[in-house]
This record gives structure tokens, sequence and C-alpha cells, in this order.
């Protein structure tokens, strides 16, 4: 968790600093840098970690082994730092030789949670999905070593299965798709009970997306006629996912942050469906602007304000359970909602949607002028939810001490008459 926050501000800072990438070609080595540092050091460790404490929590299973998490980590860490210094400094072989560490991780993580598979195939709708989600993060781990080795060029042979692009949209889409948002869908049937809808259509739902990604991936590597159905299959599927909350916000039942990055994972799907229908030139601007932003707002829009949102639900939670889950009933202790700035939240994601939609607005328009300041909103949004996390975080790793108002002894009282500790003042 502490290495994806920090992953999270470094990255958002580099891309604030250097804007002006976003309007340039998206393979640039920087740029890969600075996507690798997000999508690794950011999204995929607080997902490994979520998944370490939620899984037994949405399915009773845990990990085999809190040593093998530890190698797992290790691993990841170095080949993340592999990855994204060597992309820096266009020093090919050091990054080639950190995407095996990744795999290795990917893999490593497989191992460790493989007891999930047998609840996958009992029908357990959340273990499906996470089941899933760890098989797409080694195959796009495994499609990231071959472009590593290829870049590197170890070796005589070309190592990729089908041209570089095709191959990098198969790697980047197995991962986005494949593994963070195949790990949102399940763990959101359990924090956003609204997206679950009709529990018998949930298989079918759930196959429908992992047919679009394995169909778009396989038809990006084979060259193959077909990647517009597939790109149709998982639109189709969002957009089961996203009616059921969208429905209940109209009515009230569900939060503005739960929807919003929703409503962009539906312009993301619109922005792909356009991309794989070729209704725009292969070498045209337009094309090229918007490849970056959706890119973009699929990283940052989608992704992290969903990881955001989420962690409002989670975090307080766990750090309520560590700190003050023993002292309840016997003392005054404050409530999940008091550990964090309720305020400092709205400004938080305020900010985040606000710059999200402005960069990829000034990154449509060409607008260097507007790139100087709505990643800056981001990235502000970003420090704001950081200190959230740290107010939050504090509880548990500083243990400090909470003291009780005189209406907390007074609810106290009311709650637990016989407590040993009603009568103190």
């Amino acid at each position: 968790m502490v290495f994806g926050m920090l992953s999270l501000v470094a990255g958002n800072a580099w891309l604030w600093r250097r804007h002006e990438l976003l309007l340039h070609y998206f393979y640039a080595a920087e740029l890969a840098a600075i996507t690798h540092l997000l999508t690794l050091g950011f999204i995929t460790s607080v997902c490994m970690g979520i998944i370490q404490r939620l899984l037994p929590l949405a399915v009773k299973i845990s990990m085999r082994s809190r040593r093998l998490a530890q190698v797992q980590f290790g691993l990841f860490l170095a080949g993340v730092a592999g990855i994204v210094i060597h992309f820096w400094i266009h020093e090919w072989s050091g990054m080639a030789g950190g995407t095996l560490l990744v795999l290795a991780a990917a893999v490593v993580q497989l191992v460790n949670l493989a007891d999930v598979f047998p609840a996958a195939r009992q029908g357990h709708p959340v273990a499906r999905h996470v089941a899933a989600a760890l098989v797409f993060l080694v195959a796009a781990a495994l499609l990231g070593v071959l472009l590593g080795l290829n870049k590197a060029a170890l070796f005589d042979v070309h190592l990729l299965p089908a041209p570089l692009l095709p191959t990098l949209f198969a790697h980047m889409h197995l991962a986005a798709v494949g593994w963070v948002s195949n790990l949102i869908f399940g763990f959101q049937l359990k924090l956003v009970p609204a997206t679950a809808g009709g529990r018998r259509w949930l298989a079918l739902r759930f196959w429908l997306l992992q047919a679009g990604i394995v169909g778009l991936a396989a038809t990006l590597l084979m060259q193959a006629p077909g990647r517009l159905l597939f790109a149709g299959l998982i639109a189709v599927a969002v957009a089961w996912h996203v009616w059921g909350p969208t429905r209940h916000f109209l009515t009230g039942r569900v939060r503005e942050w739960s929807i919003v990055p929703l409503w962009l994972l539906v312009g993301v799907v619109g922005a792909g469906l356009t991309l794989a229908a070729g209704v725009l030139p292969d070498d045209g601007v337009l094309t090229s602007r918007l490849q970056v932003a959706y890119g973009y707002v699929g990283l940052v829009g989608w992704i992290v304000l969903t990881v955001v949102a989420m962690a409002f639900k989670l975090f307080p939670m766990w750090v309520w359970q560590e700190r003050f889950q023993r002292d309840y009933g016997r003392r005054p202790v404050p409530g999940v909602t008091k550990l964090y700035s309720r305020r400092l939240r709205g400004i938080s994601q305020t900010l985040l949607t606000v710059g999200v939609v402005g960069t990829a607005s000034a990154i449509l328009a060409g607008s260097a002028q507007a790139l100087q300041i709505f990643p800056g909103l981001v990235l502000l949004g970003i420090v704001a939810f950081l200190a959230n996390f740290v107010r939050m975080a504090r509880w548990a790793l500083l243990n400090l001490e909470y003291h009780p108002t005189p209406a907390d002894w007074e609810d106290f009282r009311r709650m637990f008459p016989d407590a040993p500790g009603a009568a103190e003042p």
C-alpha cells in the first residue's frame, strides 16, 4: 500500500512536470516509464495489497504463505524499479530484466492464492473474477517479457507473436481489462452491491467479459478480423455492470463517488470501440490523440478514481479493526467515518474528476496551455487523498491514544451500560 501511494504521487508529479509528453507519440520511452510507474507501481501494487486483505472477507480464502507474499513483494519492487528506471535512461537490458522479475512476482501471487480457483469453479462470483484476474496478470506480464526482450535485442530472432503495436495493445488490454478491471468488478460485487443486479445473470455477464478480453487479445496477436466484435462483448459486459449503480444513483441509493468512475469507464469503452472500428485513419493526428486520451482516462480516470473511492470503504475499516476493535464495548472508540475527513475526501475526488476530464479534453484539443493546468489539478487531488490516507493510517502505524469527548462517553454509557468502564468520567 505504501509503495503504491508513493508511486501514485511520484508518477503524477512526473507527468505534470513533463505534461508535453501527452501530445507526443504514446510509446515514447519516458512516457512508458511514467506509465509503468502508475500501472505497476501504484495500481498493481495496491491491487496486490487489497487482494490479500479483501479476499478472506469476500471469499473466505487466505493466501497460503505470508513468506511467499514477502517474496512476491521483493520480486515486484525490484522489477518495477528496473522497468521504470531503465525505460527512463534508455537502457533496454535492465528493463527486460525488470519484466522477468514482475512475471515471477505474478506467478508467485498465482501460486499463493491458488485456493481461489476451487471457489471459482463452484460458481462464487467474486472468486471467478479474482481467479481470472490472476491468470490475466500472468499473461500480461508474459507479453511484457517478450516486449522487453525484443526491445533489448538480446536474441537474434523476433520474439513477438505479432508486430510491435498489436502485441503492445494486447499487453495493455490484458493488464488494464483482464487484470485490474476484472479484479475491480469482482470486489465491487461486494462493495457496491448495486453492480450485482440479478444474480442469475452474473455468470453470463462474467463470461461475456472474459470472452471479450481473450478474443480481443487473440485478434490483435493473430492480426485477425473480429476486433470490433470482441470489443463489443466487453462493452456489453461493462454497460451491464454500470447499469445497476446508475439506476440506484438516480434514486439516491448510490453516492456520486461510486458512480463517476463507472461513467468514465463507459466513455473509455466508447473510445475503445471507435479505435477498434478503425473509422479514423491509423496515421492521423486525431487517432494518436484519441489513443493517448483513451489510455489516460482508463488509467487515471477509471482505475485511480475507483481505487480512491474503494479506499474510503476499505482503509478506515481495516485501521479500525487493527487499532480499536479490541476496545469496542470496553471504552469509547471513534466510529469508522471519524478516522478520515469527509471534506478532504470531497476535495480530492472533485479535483481528480475535473483534472482527468480536463486533461483528456486538452489532449484531444492538442492544447499545451491546458495541459499546464489540468494534470496539476490531478496532482493536487492526489496530494489531498494522500493526506487523508495518512490521517487514517496514523492510528495504526503510530498507535496514537484516542481521547473520548464527553459526548463519546454519553453514547458509550447508553450503548454499554454494564461495561466496566461505563462509570468513568
